[in-house]
Formats: structure tokens, C-alpha cells, sequence
């Protein structure tokens, strides 16, 4: 009896581990917009190593970008059960680390749900219907396509003031 409860055992672990394959799966697992960050005057991508991103009434520890960090993009999760998502971004740099000057970034929109493939599961899909953000250091965001799917690449552009005097901000 013990044999067999031990080849059934294996023989489960086995078909659960060939039902979950990914290897069809070469797209993000859920859909969260990639935000690229450019300068507003020249459109070129701009490396930021002193910003900090952080979720707003979000639960738990919402950082997901931390100060020191260089980046030219960031991922920007939305809630399914929300029907708007905002983020905060500090700046760490010299002269700009002050509360007053973070800014927010708020996108409202609709989720559904959307069965993406057998190797990918379902997920969630975001269709953007408005964007509003304070214009501190940001001079303006923009949606490349409203959709939002699991696609990687840059559904989002933050176009940032750079001081072209001392480098980057």
C-alpha cells in the first residue's frame, strides 16, 4: 500500500510540475505598466539615482523604489480591486529633499479580468481612462497606449525638469 501511495504521490508532483510549465510564457506574469523617465526638454530617457517611489494608502510597505537606486524606468503595479492607483515620488536629491516639492502621480481606471494563455494564466488588464499628477519636478505624464497588458515594454512616459546645470535632479 505504501508503494502505491508513494507512485501516486510522484506521479501527481510530475503532472502538476508539466501543467505549470512556462516556457510559452515570455511576457510579464501580471500587467503592470513600465514608466519610463525622460527629460520634458529633449525627450531622452534620464537616469534618476536620488528619486523614491512609494505607493499612497496603499497596505503594507509600498516602496518600490528606493533612493540610490539609478533608474530610467520603474514599474508602477495597479490594484485590481481599486478603481484609481497613486504615487508619491520624493526626491533625495541635495537642494530638492524637501516634502513640498514630492510629487504624486494618479492613474484612474477600469481592471478586467482577461485569461492571457495556458502558459500564462489570468490576470488583470488596465484600461487607463485619466491621469492627474502635480508638476514640482514632473513636468508631465503621458500613456503610450491606455491598455494596459502584460506586454514588457514602456506604457508610460515621465517627462522630468533636469537641470542641465550640475547634472540630473
Amino acid at each position: 500500500m505504501g508503494k502505491i501511495l508513494r507512485l501516486i504521490a510522484v506521479m501527481s508532483v510530475g503532472c502538476a510540475l508539466y501543467g505549470c510549465s512556462t516556457d510559452g510564457c515570455t511576457d510579464l506574469r501580471s500587467a503592470i505598466p513600465k514608466a519610463d523617465f525622460l527629460n520634458s526638454a529633449t525627450a531622452e530617457p534620464v537616469s534618476l539615482d536620488s528619486l523614491q517611489v512609494h505607493g499612497v494608502g496603499a497596505p503594507g510597505d509600498s516602496l518600490i523604489l528606493a533612493a540610490g537606486t539609478a533608474a530610467q524606468s520603474v514599474y508602477l503595479p495597479m490594484r485590481s480591486t481599486a478603481t484609481s492607483t497613486t504615487w508619491c515620488l520624493s526626491y533625495k536629491w541635495k537642494l530638492l529633499d524637501d516634502p513640498r516639492l514630492n510629487d504624486t502621480i494618479t492613474f484612474g481606471y477600469t481592471s478586467e479580468p482577461y485569461f492571457a494563455s495556458a502558459e500564462c494564466g489570468a490576470m488583470y488588464r488596465y484600461r487607463i481612462k485619466e491621469i492627474s499628477y502635480t508638476t514640482h519636478i514632473i513636468d508631465s505624464v503621458k500613456a503610450v497606449d491606455s491598455l494596459i497588458t502584460n506586454l514588457d515594454v514602456s506604457q508610460l512616459q515621465i517627462f522630468f525638469r533636469v537641470s542641465e546645470e550640475g547634472g540630473e535632479q
